[in-house]
């Protein structure tokens, strides 16, 4: 049986795929990267957790005009494998091998070193300003975690945003991790919303429809 990832060596390939086969490729990523952490070691959770977010966001913005910033970096295995570097995935975190974080010099879909964390908004509107002087007019997007979205850094981005004329999306990613329990008024403004019944019925749609997908694989010649 062939695998759904073993067609995809560039954006443009995850493009071409139907709902049922980015359900499939999740999985297939799922594997690869489980595979490849058990061989390699690296962080494992923070990136099965993206594996959706990551698809999602290749299907909707063209990288490299595009620009992604990854907030916490080491987030960024399956990016990696979707944008031409699946054949040397299993060099991840050895020498001479592939970065586990974000690197300008290893592709040129990589558009900013990130380390750990909070600055990928700050990051982002400096590219959006950039960008506008420029006179270019591609997206630049942020993606960033509930626990990072505490940072100083991250909340004096989110204030110089809010009054700024440059057009940049933040995508929250609001898994409910951080490296300890998140506090503060930012963490129950999120838990106050998560119980909200609108944003417990549109979890449950889309939770209902996905399941609704079966969930299989294409047959080989």
């Amino acid at each position: 049986m062939e695998s759904i990832i073993d067609t995809i060596n560039a954006t443009e390939d995850l493009k071409k795929l139907n709902v049922v086969e980015k359900k499939v490729l999740a999985k297939d990523l799922r594997e690869l990267i489980l595979d490849v952490v058990s061989k390699n070691g690296g962080h494992l959770a923070s990136n099965l957790g993206v594996v959706e977010l990551t698809i999602a966001l290749h299907t909707v913005f063209d990288v490299p005009e595009d620009k992604i910033i990854w907030d916490v970096g080491h987030q960024i295995y399956a990016h990696k494998i979707l944008t031409g570097r699946k054949e040397k995935i299993y060099t991840l975190r050895n020498l001479d091998g592939l970065s586990g974080f974000p690197k300008v010099c290893e592709s040129e879909c990589d558009c900013f070193d990130t380390g750990h964390s909070s600055t990928s908004i700050s990051v982002g509107l400096g590219m959006a300003r950039a960008r506008d002087l420029l006179g270019n007019n591609h997206k630049v997007v942020a993606i960033i975690g509930d626990g990072s979205l505490t940072g100083g850094m991250a909340l004096e981005g989110l204030n110089d945003v809010g009054s700024s004329n440059a057009s940049m999306i933040v995508v929250l990613n609001d898994n409910e991790m951080s490296i300890s329990k998140n506090v503060g008024g930012i963490a129950k403004l999120l838990a106050k919303i998560r119980t909200k019944r609108v944003y417990k019925e549109s979890n449950r749609t889309i939770k209902r429809v996905t399941n609704s997908i079966p969930l299989i694989r294409k047959a080989s010649c």
